[in-house]
């Protein structure tokens, strides 16, 4: 059994549901992400993953290549 791991940034630029709908998806795409979930209000980013299989530079990477760079 693997451990999970939870990641949380902030991204100033999330404004709308389509940027959580583009997050989750990129996210989502990501080998070992579980679980994604961004609060638009709060412009809040919350990423379950295996970290054997993941790891935060790849997420931090996918919220970029989005075009919604984190704060970390």
């Amino acid at each position: 059994m693997t451990a999970t791991t939870t990641l949380t940034r902030t991204a100033p630029d999330i404004s709308c549901e389509h940027c959580a709908n583009a997050i989750t998806g990129a996210l989502s795409a990501i080998e070992g992400v579980s679980a994604v979930s961004v609060d638009v209000d709060k412009k809040r980013v919350d990423v379950e993953y295996d970290a054997a299989a993941a790891t935060d530079q790849q997420i931090d990477a996918a919220l970029e290549e989005e075009g919604y760079p984190p704060l970390r």
